[in-house]
């Protein structure tokens, strides 16, 4: 019997140096917004290995692994794998990366991508373009300081091709001076310096009362006085209650809610995963 378990050990190598030999195999260099260079044994190992166990969401009908293999290798399956290596870096569960992969392929792929209503709406572009990125978000929102400013430039960076639209959504929670910086904001879009106004007041985050706006409005170039008419009319009031609304109709519960050409993003709402969405988004319309 000793024959017998040795050879069960040297099959037991082979599946070894074989699934080491697949990690190998991963064209590591050319996945999306993933380091190569700085990836270790054990990140290569198990990426590889998860990549191994998780279908391809779109495009080819394998595993992760098959399709980053194939010739030529599937879009798709490389903007998963790189995804895959980010989420082994951070420390994630297997569980955890399949559970992430799945909102990554809701967020790509929704049943039906959701109709938003642009004009008179701030956007940074043309809504022309072939991804137009929607944010819900006000300017009281602790998380839209953080994100909005990271929309924006990804738009700066791609232009004529991505498109970064905020829509104005004062959420209750952040109380009534929500409302007032939504319709500020509103007015200074009115006056041509939405986005020189955005920037100041996500800057000043803790600077944002009626003498406060005063003085943003100054320091891009406004007429504050005008900015202040323009603020107390009833057109701005009903230009926020429809904003809000027309979030509330889509389900929106928190901001920022993120609209990838009407799909809604699940996933971190960091610098790297937004861009990947996005740059997926324009490998689609391609």
């Amino acid at each position: 019997m000793r024959w017998f378990f040795g050879f069960l050990g040297m099959l037991a190598c082979l599946a070894v140096s074989t699934g080491l030999a697949r990690g190998q195999e991963v064209p590591w260099s050319r996945l999306p917004n993933v380091d190569a260079a700085s990836l270790d044994d054990s990140v290569r190992q198990r990426a590889s290995a998860v990549m191994g166990k998780e279908r391809c969401y779109f495009e080819c009908p394998g595993t992760v692994l098959e399709c980053v293999k194939a010739n030529p290798p599937s879009v798709t399956a490389l903007r998963a794998a790189g995804f895959i290596v980010r989420q082994v870096i951070r420390g994630k569960s297997d569980k955890e990366i399949h559970n992430d992969l799945m909102d990554r392929a809701k967020s790509a792929h929704p049943f039906k991508p959701a109709s938003l209503e642009l004009k008179d709406t701030p956007c940074l572009g043309s809504i022309d373009a072939p991804v137009v990125v929607a944010a819900f978000a006000d300017f009281d929102c602790p998380f839209c300081r953080e994100v909005s400013p990271i929309l924006k430039k990804i738009a700066e960076e791609h232009p004529g091709k991505v498109t970064y639209c905020l829509k104005l959504f004062p959420v209750k929670g952040h109380g009534a001076i929500a409302v007032e910086t939504s319709k500020a904001g509103i007015a200074a879009f009115r006056l041509g310096k939405f986005w020189e106004f955005h920037d100041v007041m996500y800057r000043n985050f803790e600077k944002h009362s009626d003498s406060d706006i005063s003085s943003h409005a100054k320091a891009v170039g406004l007429d504050s006085n005008r900015l202040s008419e323009l603020k107390a009319e009833k057109a701005t009031h009903d230009a926020v209650a429809a904003s809000k609304r027309e979030g509330l109709k889509l389900g929106v519960k928190s901001t920022p809610s993120i609209y990838v050409n009407g799909k809604l993003y699940a996933g971190e709402k960091s610098a790297v995963e937004l861009l990947d969405r996005i740059e997926e988004e324009l490998e689609l319309k391609k």
